[in-house]
């Protein structure tokens, strides 16, 4: 308990082409599959391509280097620490 547990979830920025995820995708890191995803979409705001998963505790905190497989296809991902929402209301709303 005092470590933690082993995996740790996190948001992914994926550069998808004309997919997204929808849950259960591998995530690849140093070509093996390290982790999964959980669930995402598109986030029209953002105009991004994100995804939410698991990946080991040893790897969470890499930035790059991480693949998420699309329908087949592997495409580039790097976490996203930060919200891409607004969440602390700085910004002036209409």
């Amino acid at each position: 308990r005092k470590q933690g547990g082993k995996l740790r979830l996190r948001a992914f920025i994926v550069e998808a082409d004309d997919a997204d995820v929808i849950g259960d995708e591998p995530i690849w890191y140093d070509g093996v599959v390290r982790g999964w995803v959980t669930s995402g979409g598109y986030a029209h705001h953002a105009k991004q391509s994100v995804a939410m998963g698991y990946v080991p505790k040893e790897i969470a905190d890499e930035s790059d280097g991480f693949e998420i497989e699309i329908l087949g296809k592997r495409h580039a991902a790097r976490t996203q620490a930060s919200p891409l929402f607004d969440a602390n209301f700085e910004r002036m709303r209409a």
